[in-house]
Parts: structure tokens; C-alpha cells; sequence
């Protein structure tokens, strides 16, 4: 029987259970879902000798409080503040502490992993929650968290820090690369460098389906292309009548009816997920 591990005491912006993902099964029209930052959600379970695709939780924007019904091995990574637990540090988490997570202006998403994951139910083969589909295990208020595996010893075992090299200031975001897409020839030269020399915000209508980017130039890519509905991909960037392009992400449908122009790079998809709403990116064509 798996441990209980820890008990919901405030869902905050939102908790859900989260692997890599359930993969081979978009042609049937099932979303991936899955960490939708799944550089941090690895980083979170090496800290705790985890594989990449053991089930952690994800958290959004902050606000999540979690009380630790019985002592464990936690790791946290990713854009929130927790005193008790910070970003990039794993350690044994005794009986009755309580751990805070807080909005940061360095990234939206974060992981709690637990030393042999969080114990979830499987659907197609992975425990990832998708809200819109009803797959996957939902967090409610209240509810107690169970570990996979049974809980190995604090001693002699000390805390752990990922590298300082390797954790990201997600306030900072390069450029991000795009791969033409399958609809790539439809932008002229003006349109490509309307892409390319100007910044692009995060708007405010983001989430786990897809994150819309706004730009004062984006009148300039309005168009009146109709295609057929064409397989989408997570980090497609497709592009609306109105100009205003619409990145696909791990919630979003599996095929769509606006013109796919680019991909994004999968390793600088992490990059945008973590920036807030009104953050700006740049992006260039590779």
C-alpha cells in the first residue's frame, strides 16, 4: 500500500499530476499533456534520484500550500519561492512541516517531486492530468498525496542542490528559435522579419492549451489563408486571421484549422511557458 505522503491544504492557482506525458496517441486525438515545463520537472526528480517520467506535482503562478503528513524525500524546481523548499534543493521533509509556495517574477510553473514519485492512477499509459479530456487524477482541497514507493532513510543521506549552472532565471529568456513550419511559405519577407525584429508579449489568455502572443505589428501578419485542418503539434505556432500568433501547447487539440508558419525549438519551449502574462520573447528563424 503506498505511503501518505502529504495533505492539500490550499490548491492555490492550481495542482496537478504530471509526467512526460502520454505519447503515441495523437492520431486517435489524445492530447499529451504532461509537465508543461519538462526541463524543471526532470531537474525536481534527479534531485531525488527519480527517473524523467516519474509523476510529480505540478504547480501554477503560486499561492499552493502543502502540509507533509509523513517524513519524505521532496524536491522542488522551477519559477515559484518556497522558504522551506527552494527552487533547485531537495531534502528529507519531516512530519507536520508545511511547505508555502509563492508567485515569483521569475517564471509560472514549479515541481514537487517525491523520492519514487507521487502515486496517481495511469490512462493511456501516463498519469498526466488534462482538464478538458477528464484524464488523469484531479487534485481537489484536502486531498492526500500518496508516494509511489516506500520512503528511504534521512540518514546519512544530506540535502541536494542542482548546480548553479544548470538552474535557469527564467526573467531572462534568449531568443527563441523557430523551424520553419508547414505553412512557412505563405509569409513574405516583411511578414518573416515582422516576426524576427520585433518583440512579442505573453497575453493574459495563456494557459496549458496554448500561449497567444500580441505585437503592435501583428495587423501586419492578418490574412485570409484557409486551409484544411492540419495534425498540431505541441510548439506549433499557428497563426489566426487576426495576426496574433497562437503557440500550441501540451493541452491543446491535435489538429487545428489555422496555418501552422513555424515550430518552436522543443528545448526553447521551456523558455516560454515560464514567462508571465506581458513578459516580452524575441524569436528567430533557425
Amino acid at each position: 500500500m503506498s505511503e501518505s505522503i502529504a495533505k492539500v491544504t490550499q490548491l492555490g492557482a492550481g495542482i496537478s499530476y504530471q509526467d512526460l506525458g502520454r505519447m503515441g496517441w495523437l492520431n486517435y486525438g489524445v492530447a499529451p499533456a504532461g509537465a508543461i515545463d519538462p526541463f524543471a520537472s526532470a531537474a525536481a526528480n534527479a534531485l531525488v534520484h527519480n527517473l524523467d517520467n516519474d509523476t510529480v506535482l505540478e504547480l501554477m503562478l503560486g499561492g499552493a500550500e502543502i502540509e507533509i503528513l509523513g517524513g519524505c524525500w521532496l524536491a522542488h524546481a522551477g519559477g515559484h519561492q518556497c522558504k522551506q523548499l527552494p527552487s533547485g534543493s531537495g531534502r528529507y521533509v519531516h512530519a507536520g512541516e508545511i511547505l508555502r509556495f509563492s508567485p515569483s517574477s521569475s517564471g509560472v510553473w514549479s515541481y514537487l517531486a517525491v523520492a519514487g514519485g507521487w502515486d496517481a492512477a495511469k490512462f493511456f499509459g501516463s498519469s498526466a492530468r488534462h482538464d478538458r479530456s477528464d484524464l488523469g487524477d484531479a487534485i481537489q482541497q484536502a486531498d492526500i498525496l500518496h508516494a509511489h514507493l516506500a520512503q528511504p532513510s534521512p540518514q546519512p543521506q544530506i540535502a541536494r542542490r542542482t548546480p548553479a549552472a544548470c538552474q535557469r532565471d527564467y526573467s531572462k529568456p534568449p531568443s527563441l528559435r523557430l523551424y520553419p513550419g508547414p505553412h512557412y511559405q505563405m509569409l513574405s519577407d516583411g511578414q518573416i522579419q515582422c516576426i524576427t525584429q520585433h518583440a512579442w508579449t505573453v497575453s493574459s489568455r495563456s494557459d496549458r492549451t496554448g500561449y497567444r502572443l500580441l505585437s503592435d505589428v501583428s495587423a501586419q501578419l492578418a490574412h485570409t489563408h484557409s486551409i484544411h485542418s492540419t495534425p498540431t503539434l505541441v510548439g506549433s505556432l499557428q497563426l489566426p486571421p487576426s495576426g496574433e500568433p497562437i503557440v500550441t501547447l501540451n493541452d491543446g487539440p491535435t489538429v487545428g484549422g489555422y496555418p501552422i508558419i513555424a515550430r518552436l525549438c522543443p528545448d526553447d519551449l521551456n523558455w516560454l511557458v515560464q514567462q508571465h502574462a506581458q513578459s516580452r520573447v524575441t524569436f528567430s528563424f533557425i
